[in-house]
């Protein structure tokens, strides 16, 4: 894959995780695993069943000649060998042969689709509508996604991103499915988003951007 324009950064979680097996606690580091994949079902099932092929169609068919729904085939078979490791030193090995790939794909994934979400609609409310569409109806019928909603904001909130720190990456996580939310999408929602981060960061979000407003995607 191409990372040329891109350094992976360590996620501070993976690092985490990587702790726990240094200590061998096992256990622990499995009920993180779970949790984690868990929470990837949901975002492959957004990507691969919707975010591709609409990216792929404005990109003159970009998402496949990166080759990314390979990357996430790659992507499982290296979780299930996480998945069968049978002691602290097996799951280590197969645990950083994930993280490495994994890093390397999320650098070459925002390379490949950020540049194509600007050409989905010329508006944020219009990116919104279609971010509602494609990818949010699509993890509705997957299922789990006020578990996979409180999951990743917690996460952000206690973490961040490998290049944004956590009042910034739930801010922009929570702003942008502000406007990919109906209204009543949106009040079940925040809730979820506020009884998942920190009273710092709901209060920054409510003084600076409003996000105790309404949903933005009317009907």
């Amino acid at each position: 894959m191409n990372t040329q324009t891109q350094t992976p950064k360590p996620m501070s979680f993976a690092i985490l995780m990587s702790g726990m097996l240094e200590k061998g606690a096992l256990d622990e580091f499995r009920q993180e695993w779970r949790n984690y994949q868990r929470c990837r079902k949901t975002h492959l099932a957004m990507e691969d069943n919707a975010a591709f092929p609409l990216l792929d169609e404005v990109g003159g068919g970009a998402i496949s000649e990166a080759g990314l729904a390979q990357e996430h085939s790659a992507d499982l078979a290296n979780a299930e060998r996480v998945d069968n490791a049978s002691t602290p030193e097996d799951a280590k090995q197969a645990f950083e042969t994930w993280k490495k790939f994994q890093l390397d794909h999320l650098a070459h994934e925002e390379q490949v689709m950020s540049p194509l979400t600007m050409k989905t609609a010329a508006t944020p409310e219009g990116r919104g509508r279609v971010v509602h569409e494609t990818l949010v109806l699509p993890a509705l019928e997957h299922g789990d996604f006020e578990w996979y909603l409180a999951f990743v904001i917690e996460r952000l909130t206690t973490y961040g991103t490998a290049n944004q720190p956590p009042g910034v990456a739930v801010r922009v996580f929570a702003w942008g499915l502000q406007y990919a939310s109906t209204p009543g999408e949106w009040t079940r929602w925040k809730k979820i988003i506020h009884d998942n981060t920190s009273k710092q960061i709901w209060e920054e979000m409510v003084m600076q951007f409003q996000i105790d407003g309404e949903g933005k995607i009317k009907d």
